[in-house]
């Protein structure tokens, strides 16, 4: 006859140790086993339990994610499945706080792990020790999800964007201080128009970049409230080329957002013409490279020069076209005077031209003082309204506290009352209470005493 069973454990196998996991009890095994007695449940659940552990302890499965669900305790649950099976799959949290990207479902993911028996429910499941995505890359993924999320937030939007100063006096630069991308930069601002450049050493490769590169952000706005006499006009951020883990770093959420928070205009200038960060799509503008970041921020002398010819071009195009559509009023002066006075005709259309000269200039003056002075009525009507507002509750606020004053227990006792307690500190109402009390403690306005009765 076989022996007895032992009785269970309490003791858990190492595996389902996580936390929030249930608490189940192991049978001991047994020197004997009889196979024609029937079995309990656990017994069988265990047996199969520790042949599986023992013979799949590492196992490598390709299968899509489907059912996926993100516990509030951190671990991930989900299963796996082709065309003709699933299976289900389990990441606690001290393995799946690894991963570089969020599992969602629908992804074909190649994971490592170990195959288990989950004894409360029977059923087999995968508890996975690692995982990467098949076809597209972990950093593609996180690249992606990081995009899909900033957009949703409208942090790519051009409606956010601003435009560049017309004019930047100071540039500043954040990148690194060894290469010769600072140095180009330069020569390509200093050689096109005479501006000051302010840099901000930061590291752009490595995992201690993107904490690097938003200090940087941060110091050059701070410069900015510490010195608003010459302030950063435009910010360029970037680095020179690399592969794509080189430039990682500018795909840092927390680069991204620094950027989205500067109050400088930003020029991304990362890599080279082909590569895409997210720090290129939530700048405010988007340079190939850093040497075409400095020249998209200044133009030249000459460029100017030509800019201004073209304005004065225009002007006098304007001015001649504004004669010729009134060359019928001028025939009309013509006639009235009947060529009699041609110097008085020409020096009335001169007159007309010079008014309307001016008026065409001090229009859009005359348009500034009138926006400023009704800014500053509605500013002084706002502060007087906001005086009488303030005058209004702090006039309720003194009523409130004299009728305050007035019933509180200390302007009673101004009027020469006083209250009675006994020694446990409970006031005494009543003679009857005062005898029974014997000792007692007046309180009156400007301090208290001891007292006791007399028979």
């Amino acid at each position: 006859m076989p022996r007895k069973k032992k009785a269970y454990q309490d003791e858990l196998p190492d595996l389902f140790k996580e936390p929030g996991e249930f608490s189940v009890s192991e049978p001991e095994e047994e020197e004997e086993v009889d196979e024609l007695k029937p079995q309990t449940v656990s017994e069988l659940t265990y047996k199969l339990k520790r042949l599986i552990n023992e013979n799949f302890c590492e196992v490598f499965v390709v299968g899509e994610i489907s059912n996926f669900v993100k516990q509030s305790s951190g671990h991930y649950y989900f299963s796996l499945k082709d065309e003709e099976t699933q299976i289900g799959a389990a990441m606690f949290r001290n393995a799946n706080r690894k991963l570089r990207f969020l599992p969602e479902n629908g992804m074909l993911v190649i994971v490592r792990g170990k195959v288990d028996i989950y004894p409360p429910s029977g059923r087999y499941q995968i508890i996975c020790e690692d995982m990467e995505p098949c076809g597209l890359g972990s950093k593609q993924i996180q690249f992606e999800q990081l995009k899909k999320k900033l957009e949703e937030e409208g942090l790519t939007s051009e409606e956010r964007k601003r435009p560049l100063p017309v004019f930047p006096k100071t540039i500043g630069f954040v990148t690194s201080a060894s290469g010769s991308v600072l140095r180009d930069v330069k020569n390509v601002l200093f050689r096109r128009f005479p501006c000051r450049l302010v840099f901000a050493p930061a590291l752009v490769q490595g995992e201690d970049a993107p904490a690097s590169i938003i200090a940087a952000i941060e110091n050059c706005n701070l410069y900015n409230e510490q010195h608003p006499e010459t302030p950063i006009d435009v910010l360029i951020i970037g680095r020179g080329g690399g592969s794509m883990e080189d430039l990682w770093c500018f795909n840092d959420e927390g680069v991204a957002r620094a950027i989205a928070a500067s109050k400088i205009p930003t020029v991304s200038a990362v890599g080279h013409e082909t590569d895409w960060t997210i720090a290129d799509m939530v700048a405010d503008l988007r340079a190939p490279t850093p040497s075409a970041a400095a020249e998209l921020v200044v133009q030249t002398m000459e460029d100017w020069k030509f800019t201004v010819g073209d304005l004065i071009e225009r002007l006098n195009d304007s001015v001649n076209e504004f004669i010729d559509d009134r060359s019928d009023d001028v025939l009309a002066c013509l006639k009235h005077y009947a060529l009699r006075e041609p110097v008085h005709i020409v020096e009335t259309l001169m007159q007309k031209v010079d008014d309307l000269t001016v008026r065409f200039i001090d229009k859009p003056n005359q348009m500034i003082e009138t926006l400023q002075q009704k800014v500053a009525d509605l500013d002084n009507h706002f502060r007087k309204d906001t005086g009488i507002l303030l005058e209004r509750h702090e006039n309720r606020l003194s009523r409130s506290r004299g009728i305050l004053d007035a019933l509180g227990p200390l302007s009673v006792l101004k009027r020469g009352y006083a209250y009675l307690e006994s020694p446990s500190g409970q006031v005494l109402t009543t003679a009857k209470a005062l005898k029974e009390s014997k000792t007692f403690k007046v309180t009156l306005q400007d301090g208290s005493v001891q007292a006791e009765t007399i028979d």
